[in-house]
């Protein structure tokens, strides 16, 4: 039979009979004195402290976090090489290994501490159900290990996650950018499985600033630093694949197949070589002229050309009572003091070792990761053109000058130097 619905479901308010008021017995309370109150509360102080703990540990739980009971802080780093600087720098480090991967573990003021790296990212963005469909939004996370065959990161991975198991809590100590927030960010929520952790800042692997990055670390990562980063990733996957689908899709309609890729950085970069070759296949030469000046002191022959092309037979004739004819010229000498100029960012580094050099931006790129993994120059992914006075730039300079004379010999040079990494 189906049930009556309560009267306390119909929002309806319902006055007590007189044999439910009959039920209503006035008990007397009981007098306690303030010396029986003080000694209840500090008997109860254990039970409630004890009650506050299980609230969090069940809390803890229901939002997916593991309550810890580890022995050690866990520093994660980004590399295997910065790894081994952060642990020197940190203290008397002693090397481990876990599945052919090198950590370390130290004490600091009486305080265990484990530091482990990954390999870069161990975690890539991938669509949860597989399919050749657009557009596709369903993404998440995955490790690298279970899209690829045979990844090597996999031994990296599975030794953080043993480490994980027994750390209290965990500081990231990855490359400072987005990148390294990501990274981080990543091996802390799937493999640590926590919520939040503490933070290193630096920007040069030298033990005195990665000492200060560890005494000043932050409570928590950068979070706008990680959500921009993965905001990158989800963006470059939505658009790298959903378009590159599309152009596949409507090559074969047309009747043909070919494999096109398309993303958020290589569409805009093709597109502006499109519109640089449509414009130089445009072009519609015109003649101009140039006007040249020869100097000579009796001894040496000197050409200097005038400021801009002139590209009107009119304006030839200011010049033309100079041709053939011979005139003294003046000099006057003037001092001029120029200030030194900024530092390199990773583009102007990459641009003028190409010039000078013929090295490849990739290549330079390399070149100037393995110093910063040396502790010699400060972070080169970066397009800031700021060095820290941590870096000790004189010290730098003396190391360098027993290999490279000119160094030594041109003070003028070591002082602008000096002013260039300072600025």
């Amino acid at each position: 039979m189906p049930k009556k619905k309560k009267a306390a479901d119909t929002g309806v308010f319902i006055p007590l009979n007189e044999q439910d008021i009959k039920r209503a017995v006035e008990v007397p309370v009981k007098q306690i004195s303030p010396e029986s109150l003080m000694k209840i509360e500090k008997l109860g102080k254990k039970p409630a402290a004890k009650k506050i703990k299980e609230e969090k540990e069940a809390k803890g739980k229901k939002e997916g976090e593991t309550p810890r009971k580890g022995n050690y802080v866990l520093i994660i780093t980004e590399k295997p090489a910065a790894a081994a600087k952060i642990a020197d720098a940190l203290g008397n480090a002693k090397k481990l290994a876990k599945n052919g991967v090198a950590y370390y573990e130290l004490i600091r003021d009486g305080k265990k501490f484990v530091v482990a790296c990954a390999v870069g990212h161990l975690f890539t963005v991938v669509q949860k159900e597989k399919s050749g469909k657009w557009p596709v939004f369903d993404l998440e996370w995955k490790p690298n290990f279970e899209t690829k065959k045979n990844d090597w990161s996999k031994k990296y991975y599975t030794t953080l996650l043993e480490l994980c198991k027994n750390a209290e809590s965990f500081i990231v100590a990855t490359d400072y950018d987005i990148e390294g927030e990501v990274i981080g960010w990543n091996i802390v929520r799937f493999i640590a499985k926590a919520k939040d952790a503490e933070r290193m800042k630096f920007s040069s692997l030298t033990k005195p600033e990665l000492e200060e990055a560890f005494e000043k670390r932050s409570k928590t990562i950068d979070w706008g630093q990680a959500i921009a980063g993965e905001t990158r990733h989800y963006l470059d996957w939505m658009y790298g694949i959903n378009l590159s689908r599309a152009l596949m899709s409507a090559i074969k309609k047309a009747g043909s197949f070919r494999i096109m890729s398309i993303g958020r950085v290589q569409g805009p970069a093709l597109h502006i070589v499109v519109d640089r070759e449509l414009e130089i296949r445009g072009f519609k030469p015109e003649p101009y002229w140039q006007v040249f000046l020869r100097v000579s002191d009796g001894k040496n022959v000197v050409e200097v050309k005038y400021v801009k092309d002139l590209t009107k037979k009119s304006e030839l004739i200011p010049f033309q009572h100079l041709k053939g004819k011979k005139a003294q010229a003046h000099t006057e000498k003037k001092e001029q003091h120029l200030q030194p100029p900024a530092p390199f960012d990773l583009t102007t580094l990459q641009t003028e070792a190409y010039r000078f050099y013929r090295i490849t931006p990739a290549r330079t790129l390399q070149i100037a990761q393995q110093l910063y993994l040396s502790g010699v120059i400060s972070y080169p992914r970066t397009s800031s053109q700021k060095i820290p006075e941590s870096i000790q730039p004189k010290k730098i300079l003396d190391r360098l000058a027993k290999t490279f004379s000119f160094i030594k010999e041109n003070q003028t040079l070591c002082k602008i130097s000096i002013g260039i990494l300072r600025r």
